[in-house]
């Protein structure tokens, strides 16, 4: 499956749905949706919604701590909305899910 990328505005939500495995090499294109998403946003959220992604490694993990910074430096909340299993997994071991997955 090739990596894609969506952005759809639902009211005051942003939402960013990636699609396929972000990894080393797909993170670089998430880090730049997510960062003009930011830069273009002011306050309310962004909700990346992670039904589709097959896969999430350390470079992954460390473009979405970075995005969620940024965002909060905006007074913007940024969550991740869906995470199947092996994102959630990768999320717990890593103690992050506490800080990325919304409610």
């Amino acid at each position: 499956m090739a990596f894609e990328c969506t952005v759809e505005r639902q009211g005051d939500t942003v939402v960013v749905t990636p699609e396929g495995d972000v990894d080393l090499e797909t993170a670089t294109y998430l880090r730049e949706v997510l960062r003009r998403v930011v830069a273009d946003k002011q306050g309310g959220r962004i909700d990346v919604d992670m039904h589709a992604v097959t896969f999430l490694d350390s470079s992954g993990i460390g473009m979405l701590v970075a995005a969620r910074r940024a965002a909060e430096l905006k007074d913007i909340t940024l969550r991740l909305r869906e995470p199947g299993p092996m994102v959630r997994m990768v999320l717990e071991v890593a103690n992050l899910d506490g800080l990325l997955i919304g409610a």
